[in-house]
């Protein structure tokens, strides 16, 4: 019986104390305060988390994380997924950047790099960092040839813009059948091919 009557007195005091720190959590949160909770930012280092979110941001558990840096982790998992060891994995902030920078879709240029050089692993020449078969003919040249992946990335964003959504081209259909015609005869293969990775990037 003294067994029991302890047990009742220990849960009530329990149940009094779980009561009043969710009481406390409610109030808090309805004043908008923010509550304190831990969040393992070294999982991704290139993060920048802090306490008040601008307009542009999401918030997180109490964190917050800026659109830009959003897309940023999108690219970078999206890498990771298909070519882990692949040169974009460190450029995924510069993709972003340029496609802000020319008003363009972030998830253009890294998937047609994923379908004409496997994410830079397949480059017409090994210092050329064109991975995206810039000026590549069979027979008559290599390509067109980039300082480093920056300028690369720069250069791609910005032909982009200019040679299609500058003149109204922004279906895939129509961007496939200039960036590489003889995919129109194949079922449109490269608009596929690029589509099926931005969804992959969603």
């Amino acid at each position: 019986m003294v067994r029991k009557l302890a047990f009742l007195i220990v849960w009530f005091q329990v149940t009094c104390i779980v009561l009043l720190f969710n009481l406390a959590f409610l109030s808090a949160y309805k004043q908008g305060k923010t509550i304190s909770i831990p969040y393992p930012t070294q999982l991704y280092p290139d993060l920048e988390f802090q306490m008040s979110a601008p307009s542009s941001s999401g918030k997180i558990l109490g964190s917050s994380i800026t659109a830009d840096d959003a897309r940023a982790l999108i690219v970078e998992r999206f890498v990771k997924r298909f070519q882990p060891d692949s040169p974009f994995l460190y450029h995924a902030k510069t993709i972003v950047v340029e496609a802000d920078r020319y008003q363009i879709d972030f998830r253009l240029v890294p998937a047609i790099a994923m379908c004409e050089s496997n994410l830079g692993k397949r480059l017409p020449s090994s210092d050329s960092f064109n991975a995206w078969g810039i000026a590549v003919y069979t027979n008559l040249i290599t390509g067109k040839h980039f300082e480093d992946w920056e300028s690369a990335i720069s250069w791609v964003s910005r032909f982009i813009r200019e040679k299609f959504y500058d003149k109204g081209i922004t279906d895939l259909r129509d961007i496939g059948a200039i960036w590489a015609p003889p995919s129109v005869d194949n079922n449109y293969s490269w608009t596929r091919c690029v589509q099926g990775f931005i969804d992959r990037m969603e």
